[in-house]
């Protein structure tokens, strides 16, 4: 299933989207309120997120929020690579793709062993976005103390 919203006038999109096997559910229905978005990230077996061009081309290493309460919630995720590689840890809770070919290969290795790539996208979550941990480092580079 794919939360999106997408215009009916988008025919072709549509279109694409219902050949190849994806069944579109409205994103304000399963996620227009905080309970109902943790429900349904904590619903989701992983995610698979495809960044604006303009991250991909930059190299900024943006990483998306959303992404952060995958892995929080122990779902791996497979993100399009912005360069997010520099900054922490890939190939296991989170996978990173530059081709559409690169993608099977991520899949494979989330189904071949699921439990142990929740676990790794948890540990991923507490490692580098844990609230404490950052504001840390935050302070630490700016030499200040709390």
């Amino acid at each position: 299933m794919l939360a999106v919203s997408i215009h009916a006038k988008e025919t072709r999109d549509l279109a694409d989207l219902a050949n190849n096997g994806w069944q579109l559910i409205d994103p304000v229905d399963v996620a227009g309120t905080p309970a109902k978005y943790q429900q349904f990230i904590q619903g989701s077996k992983a995610e698979f997120g495809i960044a604006k061009s303009g991250y991909v081309l930059s190299r900024c290493g943006w990483f998306s929020d959303r992404s952060v309460c995958y892995l929080a919630s122990g779902r791996p995720g497979i993100a399009q690579d912005t360069g997010f590689q520099a900054y922490g840890p890939t190939g296991a809770g989170l996978f990173a793709f530059q081709t559409a070919e690169c993608v099977p290969a991520a899949i494979d290795a989330i189904n071949i062993d699921y439990d142990k790539q929740r676990r790794a996208a948890r540990d991923l979550a507490e490692e580098c976005f844990d609230s404490a941990r950052v504001l840390r480092r935050l302070l630490d580079n700016l030499e200040a103390t709390p």
